[in-house]
């Protein structure tokens, strides 16, 4: 069975309907994930208006929704000498960026797993009716950490790794 053939305008709508049910998925408004799509396959920064005028919704909703893109390091403010508009680009190191975000979120979130753990490892005032929630919340919260270090461990390196690699491409 062989594909349709799609024209890159076609393809480009595809994946940017793509992208808006993705980022959806992990929780942001739909409109991020159409504008993360059309900068996947800008060329050069692009204006606030111009992203607003290609999705056909307002400036000040692509204003509020591209400042997610910005705070997750998926795309950057570019200043233009030869204007005061607000221009928005994928960096071409966006990838490396996205890894490096990732893996301080796990970092953080082991952090807190273990300030957590040697908290209830203090507790010495637990009465009979919790010990049995105790012992469930330190057991679960041990392999929740102990999840998150392997996570890191097998992180070690991976930036190394994913510059040769990207080099190579």
């Amino acid at each position: 069975m062989s594909k349709p053939h799609l024209s890159f305008g076609e393809y480009k709508w595809t994946v940017t309907q793509q992208m808006s049910r993705t980022f959806e998925l992990e929780g942001f408004s739909p409109l991020v994930g159409k504008i993360f799509g059309l900068l996947l396959f800008a060329p050069k920064p692009v204006s606030l208006q111009e992203i607003a005028d290609q999705l056909g919704v307002t400036k000040a909703a692509v204003s509020v929704q591209v400042r997610a893109l910005e705070k997750y390091s998926m795309c950057q403010k570019v200043p233009l000498r030869s204007d005061r508009k607000d221009y928005y680009y994928i960096s071409d190191d966006f990838t490396l960026i996205s890894m490096r975000a990732s893996k301080q979120k796990i970092e953080s979130i082991t952090k807190q797993c273990e300030e957590l753990l040697f908290t209830l490892k203090g507790m010495s005032q637990i009465g009979e009716e919790e010990t049995e929630s105790f012992e469930v919340f330190k057991r679960r919260f041990a392999e929740v950490s102990a999840m998150y270090r392997m996570f890191l461990s097998r992180l070690e390196g991976i930036e190394e790794e994913w510059i040769r690699l990207r080099e190579q491409l």
